[in-house]
């Protein structure tokens, strides 16, 4: 997995608990931990008692370690993600406290962190929403404090406006697993942020120990992590941030996990959950009735990010055999998911389909020249996508695309130039209408070199053309500026532009969103969604206008830029889905070498 830097890896590595390969765990060995980093002349470190861990049964061990954290008056951040690992390990922290509140001993809250991509294998969203509830009554039951919270993706990061909205395409096996860090490493690191703000402001709590269900020997990969991390069983360690962990089923087997959660299930442990619908989800993932084998089977099948059961969108696997597995072993309970794995499968097996690629750049570079070469997907084969994602949506229930998605997506479109103005919310329309898109059923497509048809020079008269008008700005609304509290300002380059940042950097209003699609959807439609429209970027300025989009702080500078670029293309017809052969007798009758043409790989359809 590639990230961005040191911090990211490590707020990655707290999720890890219930990825990676299964295998049995060594009886772990450690020194004495690592103390608490500051000035805190009260700290206490959790004495390793020798030959300790070698005597007592992993579910005594483990209890032990986390009562003597909870008892210097520690706030455990238990790493949820509603697999078997994490399962255990919520589990036995909310056991303790039960135990301690019982005994008036005096307890720190409980805080359960847990991640949404968005995306999730959909039993997977349901069953984490089922268990984090069962503890919230578990806490309520027996008198102690739990906070549970959920992060999620930004909006430009979700997979609705990243890939349909034409930000990039989708991670697959053979590049960069972007998603990883968008969808889990950003969104945990911020939701830690916020926890750990929100507990240093009480005065009844020491700090926040973040406690994951990371297991030793699951995989050389996962020891050499853990061994750079200095991660230990026993007692409190720190990662290179100088933030608090624990990990206190690190020396766990996995056969030590399935018979703690049996034995929770049959009453041998107070839990707050018998964890049936998890062994349920195990066997029916794995295709087999003894969920130990299934787990084990699953480890050899697992997902691009190492997960059991990914994301239904996932395309770093050639194939989603989990998913399928489930709906083989149950159409009936489980084929609703039919329509997610179709849409998956046709994203996957087009990777190399160049003709479903853009192939004008975003960009003018410093010599006047755009490059002509297989980019992120083309206008057509976005809006085949949000047909296709919007009746999967009808049809199986699941949600994927809502009105700030949506929004988002059409609004892009419009300040690319991808499509006349509100086309996402026409295609919107009409399916609501009744309208349904399938993906066709294809064989994969050969890997081929990206195709390259060199670089086609324009100039840069596109950075004045028009005039002051040209960029972010709006001449009606300026009219009545004084009125609507419109502004300008200015940029470093001496340009004015209307001033449509937001300090929140909120992109899509949520509210506003339903209430333009609701109230005003059908008639921006019907007035302005046509291809002989003179401005396609209308669409974009006239979100802003209403106030349902705005502008993240710092950007107005980018999108005045923008909106020249793809007014300027439009000009010039370079908007829109463009005809390969003419781009290429474009790209020779500029001057610039012509490189190669597009490779003809395209496979047979599926009978």
């Amino acid at each position: 997995m590639q990230t961005s830097g040191a911090s990211t890896a490590l707020q990655w590595d707290l999720f890890e608990a219930d990825l990676g390969e299964v295998g049995g765990a060594t009886p772990l060995v450690t020194t004495q931990p690592v103390g608490v980093p500051g000035n805190d002349p009260a700290f206490q470190p959790v004495t390793f008692i020798p030959g300790a861990a070698r005597t007592e049964d992993p579910v005594a061990r483990s209890r032990r370690r986390i009562r003597e954290i909870l008892t210097q008056g520690y706030t455990p951040v238990v790493a949820y993600s509603s697999g078997k690992d994490s399962s255990a390990l919520s589990s036995l922290v909310l056991d303790v406290a039960r135990e301690m509140r019982l005994e008036g001993a005096p307890l720190a809250p409980i805080v359960v962190v847990h991640s949404n991509t968005g995306v999730e294998q959909p039993e997977i969203t349901r069953l984490a929403a089922d268990e984090m509830a069962k503890m919230k009554d578990y806490a309520q039951k027996h008198g102690f404090e739990l906070i549970v919270r959920v992060g999620a993706p930004t909006l430009n990061a979700s997979f609705p406006v990243r890939v349909i909205g034409g930000r990039g395409l989708p991670s697959f096996p053979d590049t960069r697993g972007d998603c990883s860090v968008d969808w889990k490493v950003a969104p945990n690191t911020r939701l830690l942020k916020q926890v750990f703000k929100e507990i240093g402001r009480r005065s009844d709590v020491r700090g926040s120990v973040v406690m994951t269900g990371v297991r030793q020997s699951e995989s050389a990969a996962r020891d050499i992590k853990i061994a750079r991390r200095g991660e230990v069983a026993e007692g409190i360690w720190e990662n290179d941030l100088g933030q608090l962990r624990a990990s206190p089923i690190l020396d766990w087997e996995t056969d030590d996990v399935w018979t703690y959660l049996g034995l929770a299930a049959a009453g041998e442990y107070s839990s707050f959950s018998d964890f049936s619908e998890v062994m349920r989800i195990y066997r029916d993932a794995g295709g087999s009735s003894c969920v130990i084998v299934a787990d084990m089977k699953m480890a050899q099948q697992s997902t691009g990010c190492g997960a059991r059961t990914g994301c239904w969108s996932c395309t770093r696997v050639k194939s989603d055999r989990s998913m399928l597995q489930m709906i083989e072993s149950d159409p009936a309970r489980y084929g609703y998911m039919k329509p997610l794995s179709a849409l998956r499968d046709f994203i996957s097996n087009t990777q190399y389909d160049w003709s479903r690629r853009t192939f004008v750049g975003r960009t003018i570079d410093a010599d006047g020249n755009i490059a002509i070469k297989a980019d992120t997907y083309s206008p057509e084969m976005l809006k085949e996508l949000l047909g296709y994602a919007l009746t999967a949506q009808i049809e199986s229930g699941v949600h994927i695309i809502g009105y700030r998605e949506l929004v988002a997506i059409d609004a892009r479109w419009s300040l690319y130039g991808f499509h006349p103005p509100f086309t996402a919310l026409k295609m919107f329309f009409d399916i609501e209408d009744g309208l349904r898109m399938y993906p066709p059923t294809l064989e994969r497509f050969p890997k081929t070199e990206v195709p390259n048809l060199g670089k086609l020079h324009v100039g840069t008269s596109w950075q004045d053309l028009g005039g002051p008008m040209m960029g972010l700005r709006d001449s009606v609304r300026e009219m009545v500026g004084e009125s609507c509290g419109l502004e300008l300002k200015g940029l470093k380059n001496g340009d004015l532009v209307i001033d449509n940042e937001s300090d929140d950097g909120i992109d899509v209003d949520e509210e506003g969103a339903a209430d333009f699609i609701e109230f005003f959807g059908r008639e921006f439609v019907e007035q302005q969604c046509r291809h002989d429209h003179p401005d396609w970027a209308a669409g974009y300025m006239t979100y802003l206008q209403y106030g349902t989009i705005s502008i993240a702080k710092g950007k107005s500078f980018q999108v005045d830029e923008t909106l020249r670029r793809t007014r300027w293309r439009q000009e010039h017809g370079l908007h829109g889905q463009q005809d390969l052969n003419e781009l290429e007798k474009r790209v020779q009758a500029s001057g610039e070498p012509f490189v190669a043409t597009v490779a003809t790989n395209a496979p047979r359809r599926r009978p």
